[in-house]
């Protein structure tokens, strides 16, 4: 029988910067010149560099359970930072994060961090990881040795993962998107008590296990992770592309989008057939990338219009993807009516 959570964070967005973070675990800005971290008054602050004006990713705690709140949670906060890695805990979550500086090679930096954070959060008492984010500056250029970085980070980050004793079945959900400038940004989200319910989507190979002429090691992620409470289950989309099997399917945005479509819907099929409550959601939020900016209000309009949500809660970032020639990836967070 299936444990479940108290608690799962939620993101809120805005465009100004939030004047009281009492029952915030952490924000994350997109937008601006330099990449920051820090932790204020119990809230991790990460700031990442890219193109103005600001968006501002707000992360608190959200009860799933019957007789659970968020105050609770909130009384419960601390905070650190501890080793470069900014971290925030109330009940049974944690935000944790940390930033690390451009390398003419990612992979042993990576790992070494990588290590540190999974480290950090086990040491908490927070050791079921079910949401992380990965932003990487420049994405699709080769290295120093002529390999492409995310490939050059993939195989870091597979390599922690490994070395850390965490399984193919356990990684969590997942995004890997391009900055406008060098470094490297992980965030995740981590329970204490619970692990999510990893999901994969049928129309595609688990991204785990792609062959090898995607790089030295594949990407570790699922396509989706559910936390499931006795009130509530809340679907963590992971950033999904018009990706078939393995392969990019689609050359012009409109193909590209009705794939990507089909694939988040089919997840969510496939969700609802392990979690019957999941037939039924309501879009918590879209994150909607784009490479190019010309297409950001006809992305955001149709999927709004597909998945509902509001705009405020569907932000768009101009970013370049992880693989070259995929125009629009979309992540999305689904809570069951």
């Amino acid at each position: 029988m299936l444990s479940s959570s108290r608690h799962v964070m939620l993101p809120c967005y805005s465009h100004e910067r939030p004047k009281n973070t009492q029952k915030m675990l952490a924000v994350v800005r997109y937008g601006g010149e330099e990449a920051t971290l820090s932790v204020e008054d119990g809230c991790v602050w990460m700031y990442l560099p890219g193109p103005k004006p600001a968006r501002y990713e707000c992360w608190q705690a959200a009860a799933i359970t019957s007789g659970e709140d968020e105050k609770r949670a909130e009384d419960e906060r601390q905070a650190g930072l501890d080793d470069g890695i900014g971290w925030s805990c109330a009940g049974d979550v944690l935000f944790a994060g940390f930033w690390l500086d451009d390398q003419p090679e990612l992979s042993e930096a990576v790992k070494r961090r990588y290590e540190a954070l999974i480290t950090l959060c086990r040491a908490k008492g927070f050791g079921h990881f079910y949401r992380m984010w990965n932003y990487l500056g420049a994405i699709n250029a080769d290295n120093a040795q002529g390999e492409e970085r995310y490939r050059d980070f993939c195989y870091g980050r597979s390599q922690a993962f490994e070395a850390m004793g965490v399984s193919l079945t356990d990684l969590p959900a997942a995004t890997g998107i391009g900055l406008s400038t060098g470094g490297v940004a992980v965030y995740v989200l981590a329970h204490r008590e619970t692990s999510g319910v990893n999901i994969e989507n049928p129309r595609q190979l688990p991204a785990y296990r792609y062959p090898r002429c995607y790089g030295r090691r594949s990407p570790s992620f699922a396509r989706g992770t559910v936390m499931a409470g006795d009130q509530q289950a809340v679907l963590y989309v992971s950033g999904t592309a018009s990706i078939i099997g393995h392969e990019t399917v689609g050359q012009t945005l409109a193909e590209q989008q009705a794939v990507m479509v089909e694939n988040i819907q089919t997840l969510q099929k496939t969700a609802s057939e392990r979690f019957p409550e999941l037939a039924s959601v309501t879009c918590q939020s879209l994150k909607i990338y784009v490479r190019h900016a010309k297409d950001s209000a006809l992305i955001q309009a149709a999927m709004l219009d597909i998945f509902g949500g509001t705009v405020k809660q569907s932000p768009v970032f101009i970013a370049d993807i992880c693989r070259k020639e995929l125009l629009v990836e979309v992540e999305a967070m689904f809570i069951h009516k």
